[in-house]
């Protein structure tokens, strides 16, 4: 007697089509490896977003309303050297082009912007894609503000503002400032002892009230102006009877 020794499958192969089907669509797993759905990486940051807006040199709104703050920069405040011209250089870099977010740790700020490095890619996939956080330094249009704990481009973001500072680039040119960031437009008053060194600063950018210890990130460069109803603390306390709030750059410090 003669045998077939001919294998067939166990499963016809239209069954098992239909099965990696499932799997894919489901985001499962088969044979060991585990299978993504492609539209599980795309979220809000994955997608690209429309700037419509520029409210001054790094604060965007995008289409839908959303205002986004760019991480690890801080841009001149209304009133101060080279505020227009640094919103300008943003409008010219963003203002109507389609950019994406990449977020830090950090979500959003205690006003309800989202925390985010803006980029603008390049269609050349040769070309680099352009991040909009370290080009405003690069042309001198922002002060580099490392918070921890949102410090991903902290050492690039430092070596553009040093460059743009050497070559005086923009506000280093333009303005007198004595060291990165410090603002010399206010009239600065001196701590009234050296137990008193919390700096209460009124924001002429819609922060608020704010007060900052020794060892904030940015406690050099803010001034003390009591013409406009800024003053020193000895404590915290003080500074809070006086409806002042810290910072939320202190935040992540202490």
């Amino acid at each position: 007697m003669r045998y077939n020794f001919r294998m067939h499958p166990p499963y016809p192969r239209r069954a098992i089509l239909g099965v990696l089907a499932l799997v894919l669509a489901s985001g499962g797993s088969y044979g060991g490896y585990t299978v993504i759905k492609s539209n599980e990486a795309a979220g809000f940051d994955a997608r690209p977003h429309t700037v419509v807006r520029v409210v001054d040199g790094d604060t965007i709104e995008l289409e839908d309303g959303i205002k986004v703050r760019l991480l690890g920069i801080n841009a001149p405040e209304r009133g101060e050297c080279y505020f227009d011209e640094s919103k300008k250089v943003l409008e010219s870099l963003i203002e109507g082009t389609t950019v994406f977010l990449v977020k830090d740790v950090t979500g959003k700020d205690r006003y309800g912007r989202l925390l985010r490095y803006v980029i603008r890619r390049d269609e050349n996939p040769e070309a680099d894609n352009l991040i909009i956080n370290s080009e405003l330094l690069n042309r001198g249009a922002a002060f580099a503000e490392a918070v921890s704990p949102d410090i991903m481009y902290r050492y690039l973001f430092a070596t553009a503002q040093r460059k743009a500072k050497d070559a005086k680039r923009g506000l280093w040119g333009a303005c007198t400032y004595a060291s990165e960031g410090e603002d010399l437009r206010e009239e600065a008053s001196a701590a009234p002892s050296p137990s008193c060194t919390i700096k209460g600063n009124i924001s002429e950018k819609g922060y608020g009230k704010n007060y900052f210890l020794e060892g904030c990130p940015n406690y050099s460069r803010i001034k003390v102006d009591t013409r406009k109803g800024e003053a020193w603390f000895c404590s915290e306390r003080a500074a809070q009877k006086a409806d002042f709030t810290k910072s939320e750059s202190c935040e992540n410090t202490f």
